[in-house]
């Protein structure tokens, strides 16, 4: 039975899984990252390693705070994405402003942050950062592997959507401007050919007034009858580009964050597109472990799942999403199409065919729940991976456990991945 309160102490006393070292060793000789503890906080299998890595990890937390507050420059990643930069008129660390917004480092960002600021400390966290980054790459490199391979279309789904919700908005405007240049055209060429304005003269007060109101009822119908209805029009079209837009940023980070995790024995194909599909995937990765369709969400507010049903939490509770808008319904629609697509090849090498469907969420800040099912008889008995961008690099471990998919077979489906394109 666990202690209800751990020392700190005690805590680092505690070995760390996989190692022959104890928390406190790895911590002082900077082996043991605030990202170890806190993954290790929330899934380490060992209730007193979770208990241990919980405790270390507000004491090192704290410590950092402390230590940087102080003006000192910082010796490590933790101290590093620790420093507090200008942002948006206010203050943020470097981790709350990179990974908690895009789910990976800017390194661009970075580079210019180095040129631009004055800070000993801030230039001091992106060098530390910029040379993990350069030595992460490196490695790879040095390794025989390289960096991680990406196949992409010059266009997309969601950029071919874009550009139509675009032409289409054109279009309204474009209409709108010609209808009200014809119509003033039109009255001017009345008010200065046609209208006898000697009669006006000729009308009393009440005509004036009735002249008037009826010219501010005109007015008002106008409002109510065209502006009204065409601002509804413009602002539909703008928030659907702005979502299609938003959905094509967070395919973006998403493979930033492979970038950082994946090397040149994997190969991803960004917006595959094959047999006349009307959708495409967000990303196919081919892997040593397999292959993987990933569906990129890149959405904010609450939601809940429970197997293969989507809840989403409005005013009055949460509410079904439907099938076509479920993320992990639409993985598993594409993982199956994929593995269809695929099968061919699969035989060929006489390997088992099988494509894992994942949901990546992009947005950092959404809140996904997951309960557990009602009842036991839901068809697929496989739950499909949900994962949080800012946890892709631990939860791509899980998938690392051994082979599945050899070299010749990679290579087969990445030579028939790569003529979809």
């Amino acid at each position: 039975m666990s202690s209800p309160f751990l020392t700190i102490p005690r805590a680092r006393s505690m070995i760390w899984p996989g190692s022959q070292q104890t928390m406190g060793e790895l911590l002082d000789q900077d082996k043991l990252t605030c990202k170890m503890l806190r993954r290790a906080s929330a899934k380490a299998e060992n209730e007193q390693v979770r208990k241990a890595a919980e405790v270390l990890l507000v004491d090192r937390e704290r410590k950092i705070r402390e230590y940087i507050d102080g003006g000192n420059l910082p010796r490590n990643i933790d101290e590093a994405v620790a420093v507090k930069v200008a942002d948006n008129g206010g203050w943020a660390t470097i981790r709350e402003l990179w990974y908690r917004h895009n789910g990976c480092m800017d390194w661009n960002r970075l580079h210019s942050l180095m040129g631009e600021t004055q800070s000993a400390q801030i230039r001091s966290a992106c060098v530390i950062l910029l040379g993990y980054h350069y030595q992460v790459e490196r490695q790879k490199i040095l390794d025989g592997k390289g960096p991680l391979l990406v196949t992409s279309p010059k266009s997309s789904y969601l950029l071919r959507k874009t550009e139509r919700y675009l032409i289409r908005e054109g279009l309204v405007i474009g209409a709108a401007l010609g209808l009200c240049i014809a119509y003033l055209l039109w009255y001017a060429y009345k008010a200065f050919f046609v209208y006898d304005y000697s009669t006006l003269a000729d009308l009393n007060w009440l005509a004036w007034v009735i002249i008037g109101v009826g010219a501010v009822l005109m007015l008002v119908a106008g409002y109510f009858v065209i502006i009204r209805p065409l601002d509804k029009i413009i602002n539909y079209l703008d928030s659907k580009i702005a979502s299609f837009k938003k959905g094509f940023e967070g395919e973006d980070h998403v493979v930033d964050a492979l970038r950082e995790s994946l090397d040149g024995s994997c190969h991803i194909f960004r917006n595959l597109h094959f047999n006349g599909r009307k959708e495409d995937i967000d990303i196919a990765l081919i892997s040593p472990w397999g292959v993987f369709a990933i569906e990129v969400k890149n959405r904010s507010g609450t939601f809940e799942y429970s197997g293969s049903d989507f809840y989403e939490k409005r005013k009055g509770g949460y509410e079904k999403v439907a099938d076509d808008s479920n993320p992990i319904k639409q993985a598993r629609r594409n993982a199956a199409a994929l593995k269809e697509f695929l099968d061919p090849d699969f035989n060929r090498n006489k390997e088992h065919a099988f494509v894992e469907p994942i949901v990546v969420w992009a947005n950092p800040e959404i809140k996904v729940y997951r309960k557990k099912p009602a009842d036991s008889q839901d068809p697929h008995s496989q739950e499909t991976k949900c994962w949080r961008i800012e946890d892709l690099s631990f939860e791509l471990d899980s998938i690392r456990c051994k082979k599945h998919l050899s070299e010749k077979a990679q290579r087969e489906i990445i030579k028939k991945l790569e003529g979809c394109y």
